[in-house]
């Protein structure tokens, strides 16, 4: 491979753990396909950054304030950018991947360009979490599959996910009205509309999911919605976070119920970007 293919930036979302983004620039740095540089994009952790035993270039950049998933991503990548660099790895800080995962990666982005992504495990349980997301748009269910990669992928899980600059500026980046979780939703999403391909690549990274939290699952999912205007979808999205809301409540789980009223009200209320 020439130069100007095997050029790529390893762009980082960090938040306030030390240890695990320690152990992603180690195991970048024992890739056999290493990034040209890392660009971490620090969301306000109370303690500064400082990383060992890197042979890749670093550069840190400092949020003022924690402004999400997705104001941290564009920080990162337009900072690539900045810095000539054209092909992206976006990942979470506590990912790790396999020692040829990034190698895979940016071979099939060079062939299919699009967005590409791996399998996605979870550390705890080490079970698979993603082989590529789906949406019905009739019943507003939004789902990763776990058993075989879906015939028509909408989305996929933004912990690590493979692009270049073309598609990132097509795209517009991405939108930071979700803060935390689903702006990976609609990055892909928008990328699908736009007849963007996904393509999985047969190879594993592993990271410690959490998932969202009541508020931001009801908030974001029906955010989401209002941003796409497929038919039933809103209103799909909509009935299934008011009965799992409802559901909380017969389970006597008050607390959860409430944030995911409290979540829906909000989705509601939220300006639409244009």
């Amino acid at each position: 491979m020439n130069e100007s293919i095997t050029n790529w930036a390893a762009c980082i979302v960090y938040y306030q753990d030390l240890s695990s983004l320690q152990s992603l620039i180690n195991n970048l740095n024992n890739q056999t396909l290493k990034p040209s540089q890392i660009f971490i994009a620090d969301n306000a952790s109370s303690k500064d950054v400082f990383i060992q035993n890197s042979n890749i270039p670093l550069k840190i950049i400092k949020l003022n304030s924690n402004l999400g998933f997705g104001a941290a991503a564009n920080a990162a990548i337009k900072n690539a950018i900045e810095n000539g660099l054209e092909r992206f790895i976006l990942l979470s800080q506590d990912v790790l991947l396999e020692a040829d995962s990034c190698q895979k990666l940016i071979d099939k982005l060079n062939k299919h360009h699009g967005i590409v992504f791996p399998t996605m495990y979870n550390r705890k349980t080490n079970n698979v979490f993603s082989k590529g997301g789906v949406i019905n748009k009739f019943t507003g269910k939004i789902e990763l599959k776990t058993k075989k990669v879906p015939k028509k992928i909408y989305w996929a899980d933004g912990s690590c996910l493979c692009f270049d600059k073309k598609t990132y500026l097509s795209l517009n980046g991405f939108s930071e009205q979700y803060f935390m979780y689903f702006e990976d939703v609609d990055f892909c999403l928008r990328a699908y509309s736009n007849k963007i391909i996904l393509n999985h690549v047969e190879t594993n990274a592993s990271q410690n999911p959490n998932g969202p939290n009541p508020f931001l699952r009801s908030r974001n999912s029906v955010l989401l919605s209002r941003n796409y205007d497929f038919k039933f979808f809103k209103l799909a999205v909509l009935k299934r976070n008011i009965l799992a809301a409802l559901l909380l409540l017969i389970k006597l789980h008050l607390r959860d119920s409430w944030q995911r009223f409290v979540g829906i009200y909000a989705g509601l209320k939220v300006k639409i970007e244009k």
